[in-house]
């Protein structure tokens, strides 16, 4: 079957890209405003794409309505953000965050959520997360329709001890890192299933 990108609407290449192109990290970022109001909100257009500075991108779609979410605004603002990856305990909280909720509201707090100091930007990082990437605004690209795509470079990575199982050479233990992955609807997917093949010399 064959789809003609200019002839299709805006949500009908939304979902063949949300639903072919998988699995996809998520990002669960941690923002603040100007004013220190405190935001998160997963995203899963997002992935690592360069290491020289180490650099990760994310991809916004505006809300139903028009407007920009949040986190986008934030970081446009401050030039600062937190991406933690999510593992499953912390999915039942993630997926709270995921609700289009006013800008005043602290989705941290309405999902119960504990967070530690970051060492190098404003936002915190969530305690929970096995990972999280602390970010400064690299650059963006502003799409049609209201999307945006913006790339952070990382100041700072922290790891939970337990998923690192050498540091010379280092190594990450993918099992105990055990990260979820965003599907289409609302499946999600675990890293259980894996095989290997090396790769030529």
């Amino acid at each position: 079957m064959h789809f003609e990108a200019d002839k299709i609407s805006s949500a009908t290449a939304y979902k063949l890209l949300s639903s072919t192109i998988l699995p996809r990290p998520i990002a669960f970022v941690t923002s603040m405003n100007a004013s220190g109001q405190l935001n998160a909100a997963p995203f899963s257009f997002f992935n690592a794409m360069g290491s020289a500075p180490p650099v990760v991108v994310l991809g916004f779609q505006p809300n139903a309505d028009g407007s920009q979410k949040d986190t986008p605004n934030n970081i446009m603002e401050t030039r600062e953000f937190v991406v933690n990856l999510v593992d499953e305990p912390l999915a039942a909280q993630m997926n709270i965050c995921a609700a289009t909720l006013p800008a005043d509201i602290d989705e941290v707090a309405l999902a119960k959520l504990e967070t530690t100091p970051s060492l190098g930007v404003k936002p915190p990082r969530l305690s929970a997360s096995p990972v999280s990437l602390e970010c400064k605004y690299f650059s963006d690209t502003v799409l049609g329709g209201g999307g945006r795509i913006i790339i952070g470079e990382v100041l700072h990575f922290h790891l939970r001890d337990t998923i690192v199982s050498s540091l010379n050479p280092l190594r990450i233990d993918i099992d105990a890192l055990a990260p979820i992955s965003r599907l289409n609807g609302p499946k999600y997917g675990r890293i259980t299933d894996q095989f290997e093949i090396e790769r030529p010399k």
